[in-house]
């Protein structure tokens, strides 16, 4: 570099790089006769900033060059054919005019990283990172102080930013410019070697005696090491004077690993090494983690081939598939093994739907329907309707899949304990005894009215239907006993007699009738009180006759079935 103005001074800001006055194709090229890690580039500069300059590299010591970015005020004019900032991807070659303006006129700075922190990177072992860290030994700086409005030429690109060109400084043009390049660059040293304090950027031994890809110092107590082995975590392990092997350190579950210098450095140059092939369901760099749908189990030994066991979460209910906590995290709430439900979901498998939910199915993000019930219908206990189908729970005297319907002949749905009411239809003044469901009225025969069909319309009478009456606790019993019962004081009793006859299932009671005045039509009622909702399944009535029906009689066409009924 050629025309330095400096002073002399110990701090670094008293000295600078000035351009020749007059001279537009210049460029600052470091040669820095061994390979580094170029990190960023951060250039001060004592007037202004140039309108336009670009940044390249080369790592065969200047056989090719890679342009890293472009700086201009106005890109579509200096750089024609450059994508205009910011960069999407680590690896775009764009044109940025963020450190182009002509503010300040001092102390002004133009700033590169080669890995920018506001672009996310997936993966830092990828070959596109590896490519844009890669080692440098010929970093240069092109700059062209061009007149306004001509194109530029060939790998130099930027121009000066001119006094008179902006109305806040007018006066005539000045073409000179300072700058102080300040590069980041990582000396690689070998193995466990240390950069020589001697030099900023220079180190004191080769590796390997080869082409020098770095240079170092040995540490106190190192030993002249043997040749390179395959399976270590540099490239050069084994090769320089003093370097300590680095191992795979890959928790015995991987025997083979590579170097990788994005590991390296942020590792703090400690170690680059990146385990291949991991086993026994492990992954990471030093296979020390598990897998997915696998987690470390607590009790073993991180070296144990058994330490990643797999999840055991019902894919149906999990989240991500199955997915469970890989290990113990008090931090992050994550405990080794246990599954993440989906929101209806639970159980330690995820294995069964919340209550209130039914249809558990991989397809629902949620896991599990709402159930749809009726709450007056619903029995209040547990779940209230069934996890796998999704019918509800009724209560006793409810039906239907959402427990909204009340059973046949009862009506008023609502939050009470058997959830409907009985119809109670008259017998001889409704058609049957069944009601509509919001209002519980009954069927009514002609001339019969009220919700029951109890009453006769005014201007009619009725006569009593129960003419002749025989009590069941009075008859001849078979497997029944007669219960005897207190007339209610505030409402008509629903029986005669003393009581009722309890009968059972199989059991059977015969009357005796002997005050029937004449042989006409007879209907016989048996009023009964049911123990159970439903009703009597079967009931056999037989009429045994003192002696055959005589043809004159107006019972005369009668015939033996006619009495089975």
């Amino acid at each position: 570099i050629e025309n330095v103005v400096t002073s002399f001074a110990p701090r670094p800001k008293k000295a600078w790089w000035q351009s020749e006055n007059g001279v537009e194709h210049v460029s600052i090229q470091l040669d820095l006769e061994a390979e580094f890690h170029f990190t960023h580039l951060i250039m001060t500069f004592k007037t202004f900033r140039p309108a336009a300059m670009l940044v390249e590299r080369s790592a065969d010591f200047g056989h090719t060059w890679k342009v890293y970015r472009y700086f201009a005020y106005d890109c579509a004019a200096s750089f024609p054919h450059v994508p205009h900032g910011p960069p999407r991807r680590i690896d775009d070659v764009v044109c940025e005019s963020r450190y182009s303006d002509i503010e300040p006129s001092t102390e002004g700075e133009v700033i590169y990283r080669v890995l920018d922190p506001a672009i996310p990177i997936r993966d830092p072992y990828s070959p596109a990172i590896q490519s844009e860290t890669q080692w440098v030994n010929h970093p240069r700086l092109n700059l062209d102080w061009e007149q306004e409005g001509r194109n530029l030429q060939g790998r130099a690109a930027g121009k000066l930013q001119y006094w008179g060109s902006h109305p806040v400084f007018p006066g005539p043009p000045r073409c000179t410019h300072q700058a102080e390049p300040s590069p980041g660059l990582t000396c690689l040293c070998c193995g466990g070697a240390k950069p020589s304090p001697h030099t900023a950027r220079l180190c004191t031994a080769t590796c390997g005696g080869a082409k020098p890809s770095q240079l170092c110092t040995a540490q106190p107590g190192h030993v002249q090491p043997r040749a390179c082995e395959p399976n270590h975590a540099q490239p050069w392990a084994n090769t320089c004077p003093g370097a300590v092997p680095a191992g795979c350190d890959c928790n015995e579950h991987s025997r083979r690993c590579h170097f990788d210098m994005a590991v390296f450095l942020a590792t703090g140059n400690t170690s680059g090494a990146v385990c291949d092939g991991c086993q026994h369901n492990t992954m990471g760099r030093r296979c020390h983690l598990c897998k997915p749908f696998y987690y470390k189990d607590p009790t073993k030994d991180l070296r144990d081939p058994a330490v990643c066991r797999a999840c055991d979460c019902d894919p149906e209910g999990s989240l991500d598939g199955g997915l469970c906590d890989s290990a113990d995290d008090p931090a992050r709430g994550l405990i080794a093994g246990q599954c993440r439900c989906k929101e209806h979901v639970a159980g330690p498998r995820c294995d069964r739907c919340k209550p209130g939910f039914f249809g558990l199915s991989t397809d629902n993000p949620q896991g599990c329907r709402r159930c749809q019930c009726d709450p007056r219908g619903t029995v209040a206990d547990g779940s209230s309707c069934d996890p796998v189908s999704g019918e509800c729970f009724c209560k006793r005297l409810v039906t239907g899949r959402s427990c909204n319907q009340c059973l046949p002949e009862h009506w008023g749905l609502s939050h009470d304990l058997p959830g409907c009411r009985p119809c109670d239809c008259d017998v001889g003044g409704a058609r049957n005894n069944l009601c509509a469901t919001g209002t519980g009225q009954c069927q009514c025969r002609t001339h019969v009215i009220g919700r029951q069909c109890e009453q006769v319309e005014p201007g009619f009478y009725r006569i009593n239907l129960d003419h002749y009456t025989y009590e069941a606790e009075d008859a001849r019993l078979h497997q029944g006993s007669v219960v005897e019962r207190e007339p209610p004081p505030d409402r008509p009793a629903s029986w005669t007699g003393t009581g009722f006859a309890r009968m059972l299932e199989g059991g059977w009671v015969e009357f005796h009738v002997s005050d029937v005045p004449f042989s006409t039509e007879y209907d016989v009622v048996i009023r009964y009180e049911p123990q159970h909702p439903e009703a009597w399944q079967e009931v056999g009535l037989k009429v045994l006759r003192p002696s055959p029906v005589s043809a004159s009689s107006p019972c005369g066409n009668t015939i033996p079935a006619d009495d089975q009924l």
